[in-house]
């Protein structure tokens, strides 16, 4: 594959994004939903390795599955020339390796941010019984906006598949390892577990916990020693942070938590005030004690059997249990054979009843609750009442993972018994649980800031000079009061007065311009001022300034400042195109003779600055050749699009329909 080749005649290669040992990452663009995607192709030397081939088909069938907004996407899979390629989401960023060396250290509220959207997403997984065994953060991806997204699940295995289970073969990076799989033993969700305990670490300090001159002394690292105290090091890490990374990485997959759910709602809480001097998390003590085992000796000979000692029993007491050598007297009963076989007759008569009503109440009168979790409203109602249930309230709930809109639960639960008709709970998810963001602007900064840390949200801080009045205390914020956010996925930076009595030019770049009015009155400069037009900072807000930010001022200075206008409102005007459209003679299958023909069917597709190209804007139907007028609104500058579909093929397109 090379740059400009064009995969089953929609994805145009444009760049090369980066190479692996099997595979090789190209960005493209795909033609017809016109947008950016990312297209993993199987190196031509593995073309022919069924292992390679096997371990990329499974990559594609597993991240298919798994539709979760911090997991890679995957929108089509196919293969050209023998070549087999899987189209995913194109994720503008860098990978969490690259992003912790540039970044360390990583302010504590943003390692918990990331962390809980890697726990979000490997926990989907994990509900979908597959495990990843390659976490490492090489395979996370982030965002310019600290979103992550995680890929990669190449050597992922379904918890059921036993199949290509590699028994004493290490697979995934050695550094993130558990110990079970160092050991040989097969991967679980607790060894998922165990490397998102390394990450974690990693997130923190900066570094992995074990490092080694070959992958062997590594892997041996990771189920001998200790694993790296991080609070030695770095003293000002709360015990409560440190105890998710020593519980997630403790030796014994038993003392790890029990599920990667568990994890995330520990590391939500790990940095509030309440458990910052909990005690140090210990795992249970190691119970596999050396059994001492007396050695079998062989018997060579039957002999030898007999002459062992066997002590025989006490003899019976003849005066408690009777003498079988003594035989009482026969007495010949008097036959009552008629009437014993009648009981006998009822009596199995009133068992087969008794277990056919069983029978019907176990099959007939009653059914299992199906798994509704993480399904629609619609999709629960649909399956429920496939099962003769109805849903009787559906209530409304908060929750770390189920994303807004999905079952989290319902009552009775899944797989327990009820009546047939009977009437299920639902709880819905609302998503993640949303915080209403106030006006600090006044207020002093360390209060709101501790208030927020203790909520979970990101707080970056920035000193604006000031008179000596408003030092310390809060002089602007980054989000609208009365804005609803989810703390632990939002920063908010709030602008903080500094005041000195020498002073610089402060860095006004996005921010209001009243900050520059308050700034030149506080410090007796004189402010000059232009309007531009801006498609990205809001109206309002500064473009540039002059003199740059540390620049030493004077009473009396000129500073001059750019302020955004808005976007400039573009023109819209027409574009349009005719296309006639060939009538063709279609029959209904009953039609042998030919006799009626039926009419086409017509979908008309637009794109423009009122309509989506995927959705269908016009549809009609026409009985003979007809032609008909398309129209587009378009910017000034810009171009349209159309698709004609007749009988559900495409007719004509066009996505280059300059204004008229």
């Amino acid at each position: 594959m090379e740059i400009g080749d064009k995969l089953s005649g929609r994805y145009l290669l444009t760049n090369t994004i980066g190479q692996g040992g099997m595979a090789n990452v190209f960005l493209a663009h795909d033609l017809i939903l016109d947008r950016d995607v990312a297209v993993k192709v199987l190196r031509y030397d593995f073309q022919d390795n069924k292992d390679a081939i096997r371990r990329f088909q499974r990559e594609a069938m597993s991240a298919s599955q798994l539709l979760h907004h911090n997991i890679v996407e995957v929108y089509d899979v196919d293969e050209e020339d023998k070549q087999q390629y899987i189209v995913m989401e194109f994720v503008k960023g860098t990978d969490l390796k690259t992003y912790i060396l540039q970044n360390a250290p990583i302010s504590l509220e943003l390692v918990v941010s990331i962390m809980s959207q890697i726990l979000s997403g490997i926990d989907v997984a994990h509900k979908h019984r597959i495990i990843h065994r390659d976490i490492k953060p090489q395979n996370i991806l982030i965002t310019g906006q600290n979103e992550v997204k995680i890929t990669d699940f190449g050597i992922a295995i379904a918890l059921s598949d036993t199949s290509i289970t590699q028994t004493n073969t290490l697979l995934g990076s050695v550094h993130y390892l558990s110990p079970e799989q160092a050991r040989g033993s097969n991967a679980t969700t607790k060894s998922d577990i165990y490397a998102l305990g390394v990450v974690l670490y990693e997130l923190i300090t900066g570094s992995v916990p074990f490092d080694g001159e070959s992958a062997v002394s590594v892997a041996l690292k990771h189920f001998q020693e200790p694993f790296p105290r991080i609070r030695e090091e770095l003293n000002y890490i709360p015990q409560s942070l440190e105890n998710v990374v020593l519980k997630a990485t403790a030796k014994e997959p038993k003392d790890r938590y029990n599920s990667v759910q568990e994890m995330l709602q520990d590391l939500s809480t790990s940095l509030s005030a309440n458990r910052m001097n909990e005690v140090m998390f210990q795992p249970s003590d190691n119970l596999d004690e050396t059994m001492i085992v007396k050695p079998i000796k062989p018997i060579s000979s039957a002999s030898k059997v007999l002459s062992e000692q066997v002590s025989a029993p006490e003899p019976l007491d003849e005066t408690v249990f009777q003498s079988f050598d003594e035989v009482a007297p026969i007495s010949v009963p008097k036959r009552k054979k008629g009437f014993l076989g009648v009981i006998f007759a009822l009596i199995i008569m009133m068992l087969l009843a008794s277990g056919g009503y069983y029978v019907y109440s176990q099959m007939m009168r009653y059914v299992t609750v199906p798994d509704v979790a993480d399904m629609t409203q619609a999709e629960a109602v649909e399956l429920l009442s496939e099962f003769d249930l109805t849903v009787s309230t559906v209530t409304q709930a908060w929750h770390n993972t189920v994303e807004a809109g999905k079952v989290i639960s319902s009552n009775p639960g899944s797989n327990e018994r009820v009546e047939r008709n009977s009437q299920v709970e639902l709880v819905m998810s609302n998503g993640k649980e949303q915080v209403e963001i106030g006006n600090y602007v006044g207020e002093m900064y360390e209060p709101i800031r501790s208030q927020l840390r203790v909520a979970n949200f990101i707080v970056e801080r920035r000193d604006l000079a000031s008179g000596p009045e408003d030092e310390g205390k809060i002089l602007g914020q980054t989000i609208e009061p009365g804005s609803k956010v989810i703390p632990e996925n939002t920063t908010i930076t709030l602008i903080v007065g500094s005041y000195s009595e020498s002073f610089t030019m402060q860095d006004f770049y996005n921010l209001s311009y009243d900050m520059v009015e308050n700034f030149a009155a506080a410090y007796g400069v004189t402010v000059e001022t232009e309007y531009e037009y801006d498609d990205y900072i809001p109206e309002g807000q500064v473009i540039s300034q002059s003199p740059s930010n540390g620049t030493p001022l004077v009473p009396g200075d000129i500073i001059s400042v750019v302020v955004s206008a808005g976007p400039e409102e573009e023109e819209i005007v027409t574009a349009s195109e005719n296309i006639t459209i060939e009538y063709t003679p279609i029959y209904a299958e009953d039609d042998t003779e030919q006799t009626e023909p039926l009419p086409n069917t017509i979908e008309i597709f637009i794109g423009d600055s009122e309509n989506n190209i995927n959705n269908v804007h016009t549809e009609l139907t026409i009985e003979e050749t007809k032609t008909i007028k398309i129209l587009m609104y378009v910017p000034v500058n810009g171009t349209g699009q159309y698709r004609v579909l007749r009988n559900g093929e495409v007719y004509a397109e066009n996505f280059s329909v300059y204004p008229d």
